[in-house]
């Protein structure tokens, strides 16, 4: 495919006005087709010579980063689950005690070819999540290759939030419906013999997830919300970079305080993120670097600032 096709693709107004929209309030990522020194490709999270962490806030803003960093080829376009109190130096991001609100979501990891499996598999956390009164604010995307299951950030309340970290609570949220569903995923696994599928737990404090209507960092696939109660009807070869495409617009609506119960009850099993950031942390069980090493190897990019 070649790089025109993507930035075309990207000066779509309705791209624009979808991807600025999501990325409100988020640390942004922009990976690039052109490869740093090392041969890995340029992942920017950082822009100018004051290291602002990169944001996007309105479609204005949006094309004027495709075009500042058209040099480079951007590609995909990634977001922070965390939502930050402000987003203006390095600093910000340091800590997680600026961390406002985090997206609960769960990472379902599989090969295009066997959307099937991955299909099931968000059945399965949507059951979950519905059997525990959280229905409101859930919202499905299509990553351009598995999929995501996310909780709108403003779903766990205001109250929780301010007794709790956020990410803390999105952390053990995943992870306790992640360890009660992985029996469930192994019947799917060999059901569809479907070697690749897995459900991970990948946040932390700087992961990044594909933003929708981004193109994926290796196929010519779109990321796309898909309307939960359509996901039968869902194929995922009709999102491809040049055609039509429509984005579930389900992912904005919330009902306040819905996750509260099950966040609370996820903390009190899980405990909060194992890993210190920027400050000593309570956890429940040993420390683990394998997001942050898993951050590295699934973007084959690293942190080149601009």
């Amino acid at each position: 495919m070649s790089y025109s096709r993507i930035f075309r693709h990207y000066l779509r107004p309705e791209v624009q006005r979808e991807i600025s929209e999501y990325c409100r309030g988020r640390w942004v990522g922009i990976l690039c087709e052109k490869q740093g020194e090392n041969g890995r490709r340029i992942l920017v999270r950082y822009h100018g010579r004051h290291r602002k962490p990169l944001t996007i806030s309105s479609p204005e803003d949006f094309k004027n980063l495709i075009n500042y960093y058209r040099r480079l080829m951007p590609r995909s376009i990634y977001a922070t689950a965390n939502i930050y109190g402000r987003l203006e130096r390095e600093e910000d991001v340091a800590t997680i005690d600026n961390v406002a609100a985090c997206t609960p979501t769960w990472d379902i990891d599989n090969r295009l070819e066997d959307w099937d499996a991955t299909r099931e598999a968000v059945k399965e956390i949507l059951g979950f999540l519905q059997q525990n009164s959280v229905s409101e604010s859930v919202s499905v995307k299509f990553s351009g290759e598995g999929a995501h299951v996310q909780i709108h950030p403003y779903a766990i309340s205001e109250e929780v939030r301010s007794k709790h970290n956020p990410l803390d609570l999105a952390y053990a949220l995943v992870e306790y419906v992640r360890v009660k569903l992985q029996p469930k995923i192994v019947d799917l696994t060999l059901k569809f013999k479907a070697e690749s599928l897995r459900v991970d737990n990948e946040i932390d404090p700087q992961r990044l997830f594909v933003c929708p209507l981004s193109v994926h960092k290796e196929l010519d696939t779109v990321a796309v919300f898909v309307d939960p109660e359509n996901l039968d009807n869902f194929n995922p070869q009709d999102f491809r970079v040049g055609k039509p495409l429509s984005s579930y617009g389900g992912w904005r609506s919330y009902k306040t305080g819905e996750a509260d119960d099950l966040a609370l009850k996820a903390y009190q099993a899980i405990g909060g993120y194992p890993g210190s950031y920027g400050r000593p942390r309570r956890r429940k069980h040993p420390a683990l670097d394998r997001q942050i090493l898993s951050f590295l190897k699934k973007f084959e990019g690293e942190k080149n600032e601009f």
